[in-house]
């Protein structure tokens, strides 16, 4: 790789390293919580006298807000990203070199 790519990837580890565990798996983290909210709710639902096409209907009302939460929630910098950019730039390099003779 040449300095600047260097450069980015080693921005991106030190971005990695710096940031919560919390910011690098945000959107496992919000699947996990909607999934924990919505056992909650079928669960207490069953326990109560409600009709159950409301229990389904507020259980995909729930699955659908951490839809929108998963898209509305910032990612953070992964290890799987560094490696998918190192090896993009990686391959691009060779393409490069083969098509200038060098």
């Amino acid at each position: 790789m040449t300095a600047p790519e260097q450069d980015l990837a080693g921005f991106l580890r030190d971005k990695l390293a710096a940031q919560p565990w919390y910011k690098t798996y945000a959107n496992t983290v919000t699947t996990v919580v909607t999934l924990g909210v919505n056992v909650l709710w079928v669960l207490v639902s069953l326990g109560v006298d409600i009709d159950p096409t409301v229990i389904g209907a507020v259980a995909a009302a729930i699955q659908g807000l951490g839809a929108v939460g998963v898209k509305l929630t910032p990612n953070g910098v992964t290890r799987r990203q560094i490696d998918d950019l190192e090896g993009y730039v990686g391959r691009h390099r060779k393409a490069e070199g083969a098509t200038s003779g060098g």
